[in-house]
């Protein structure tokens, strides 16, 4: 009995040590093949992001491009430099300024507004040199009437810019985003501006940095949306951010935005006399926790009425959707944040925002326009495609990866953006400004330089081709602000990049077209039926979008005429342009080259502020 029992004992003794020992084997197994497949796929560490970049850079300087850019700011009379002469390791500084095109003389051609800031504490011994203002003189070289206009505003803090004919009297006007009150510059007609901010009700004390113009509540005056970044306050603590670093090397509190509390946005509603009246709480777009840089106005969900998408620093994106169109007449337009359900509240640090046609052929079609902005260092930038819904409704889905666009900007820090066509194939392409907020190890009170991005469409996605495109793309730059327009009047679209606290870039756009055309359309009517127009261009069966004064890059503007490559058809089938204010107006075999489309409506002007 003694026996069987130890015999049995020690089987089923080995049994246990069996089970166990295979259990541990297969968990060994497990295990390494986690770690295999996790180490395939990740693309977070140091080694493996390197060789996806890698891999997209291969790739450009491995092919051919027609598209070739010349950087010609000196030759063209463009002197400008940003900023002060030295870096002084704060936030305000960091985020650069922007510039913008306008026709403020109305001559036809774009002049060049850059916007400067004096630093965040005195340079001794150096003089502010204040904003410019260049005037386009037709010939391909610029002169500055800074002085004559009244713009240099040295003392500002400058931050964005935007062109537009607020008061409908024919003339453009100017507003400027400032850390501190905001400028409206109201055109006298005569190359003169005078600012009539405080009069008109706009002169917002924050930190104002990107603006957005539309007529909101569709009432036939242009309204528009200020965004506000953070409450940067370092009242007797300059002293720590000012000193150079020490033997430890130590990021100081005030290059991180998570060290400030958010500002609210503002909307501004036009009275139509001139002033304007602040109505973002009341409208739900305060965005009050939101770190906002970029906004912009459009019809969303094809219901006719301006939407509104922020992008925010450190802080979730918003989109709001307008109720005006289920509200009974006379009530006040309010907006719904829908950021949640249509997938949009991207929490990740966005700067440039643009409004696209994304032409994906993944995608069902419809009228609604794509999401394009740019983001921070590892965060990479995004294009939010929409989707119309069963049943109504829609939403976006990022497909920035699916096309190329994600990966190779993971170690980048993105900020002004443009989509346009740069080889006139009829189909758009992207532009981004990169520059690092990172400083460099060597010497850190540098930025860390970065190339442009210069993202052609190409079998489905797109493909940088920035190395291949000249000297100036394919240098690191400190870049933020970006606009685009056909400054020389040749048909194909330049590109102007402020450089933070740098050389401004004007990089002419010198693409062999082999046959391409182009159709540089402008739009004629009342400002408030202008902002946010949808227009169709149709050509050799296709058809391409745009809305009008909603790519709005990063502290920019891009000039107002739309440049349409149409490859090599010599008209256009239609054009069809979607006013605001709900009225359309359409022009059949259109030849290439350069058309006007009015609305059928006059202007309505408004007294001036006082």
């Amino acid at each position: 009995m003694t026996q069987r029992r130890r015999k049995g004992l020690s089987a089923r003794v080995r049994r246990l040590w069996l089970t166990s020992a295979s259990l541990l084997l297969g968990l060994a197994a497990l295990a390494l093949a986690v770690w295999f497949l996790d180490g395939r796929h990740r693309t977070d560490l140091a080694d493996a992001r390197t060789n996806v970049t890698a891999t997209f850079a291969a790739e450009a300087r491995g092919r051919h491009t027609p598209v070739r850019f010349t950087e010609v700011a000196a030759a063209a009379n463009l002197r400008f430099r940003h900023g002060a002469p030295h870096r002084h390791r704060a936030l305000p500084e960091d985020t650069g300024s922007g510039l913008a095109w306008g026709d403020f003389d109305a001559d036809g051609h774009p002049d060049l507004f850059v916007v400067n800031h004096p630093g965040i504490v005195p340079t001794p011994g150096w003089t502010p040199p204040g904003n410019r203002l260049f005037r386009n003189k037709g010939d391909g070289t610029f002169e500055d009437v800074t002085a004559r206009a009244g713009l240099a505003d040295p003392d500002a803090f400058g931050m964005g810019a935007t062109w537009v004919d607020f008061d409908a009297d024919g003339h453009l006007d100017l507003h400027v985003a400032c850390r501190g009150p905001n400028r409206l510059f109201r055109n006298c007609g005569d190359g003169t501006f005078v600012d009539v901010a405080a009069a008109a009700g706009v002169a917002d004390p924050g930190w104002g940095t990107g603006t957005a113009w539309g007529d909101f509540d569709r009432d036939g005056h242009l309204d528009f949306y200020l965004c506000n970044y953070v409450d940067y306050d370092t009242a007797g603590r300059e002293a720590d951010f000012l000193r150079a670093p020490g033997p430890v090397y130590e990021v100081p509190f005030t290059l991180n935005p998570n060290s400030y509390d958010p500002q609210p946005n503002r909307l501004f509603r036009n009275r139509r006399d001139g002033t304007f009246e602040e109505v973002a709480t009341r409208c739900g777009v305060a965005n009050a926790d939101g770190r906002s840089f970029s906004a912009a106005f459009a019809d969303l969900d094809g219901d006719g009425w301006l939407d509104l998408y922020v992008t925010n620093d450190v802080s979730p994106n918003r989109l709001y959707r307008n109720l005006g169109g289920e509200t009974s007449p006379g009530s006040p337009v309010t907006f719904l944040d829908l950021s949640a359900v249509t997938g949009t509240a991207d929490p990740r640090g966005s700067m440039g925002l643009a409004i696209v046609d994304s032409d994906d052929p993944a995608a069902p079609p419809d009228s609604l326009p794509d999401l394009f902005f740019t983001n921070w260092v590892s965060q990479e930038n995004a294009l939010y495609q929409s989707r119309l819904l069963r049943g109504g409704g829609f939403e976006y889905r990022d497909r920035a990866r699916a096309l190329r666009l994600g990966e190779i900007s993971i170690d980048p820090v993105g900020w002004g953006c443009a989509f346009v066509d740069l080889d006139l194939d009829g189909r758009g392409d992207l532009v981004v400004a990169n520059g690092s907020t990172l400083e460099r190890p060597e010497d850190p009170l540098l930025l860390r330089s970065e190339p442009l991005f210069l993202f052609v469409a190409d079998d489905g996605g797109f493909r940088d081709i920035a190395p291949l495109a000249g000297a100036a793309s394919s240098q690191p730059h400190d870049a933020r602000g970006l606009a685009a327009a056909d400054y020389d009047g040749d048909g194909d679209t330049d590109l102007a990049v402020a450089i933070n606290q740098g050389e401004l870039l004007l990089l002419r756009n010198d693409t062999d077209r082999r046959g391409h055309r182009s159709l540089a359309l402008r739009l004629a009517g009342p400002p408030a039926q202008c902002f946010g127009a949808r227009i169709e261009v149709w050509s050799a069966g296709r058809r391409q979008l745009r809305w009008w004064g909603a790519d709005v890059s990063y502290l920019s503007q891009h000039a107002a005429e739309l440049i349409i490559g149409l490859g090599t058809a010599t008209t256009v089938d239609k054009v069809v342009v979607h006013w605001t204010d709900g009225t359309v107006t359409e022009a059949a075999n259109v030849p290439a080259g350069r058309i006007t489309l009015p609305h059928r409506g006059a202007a309505q002007s408004m007294p001036p502020p006082r």
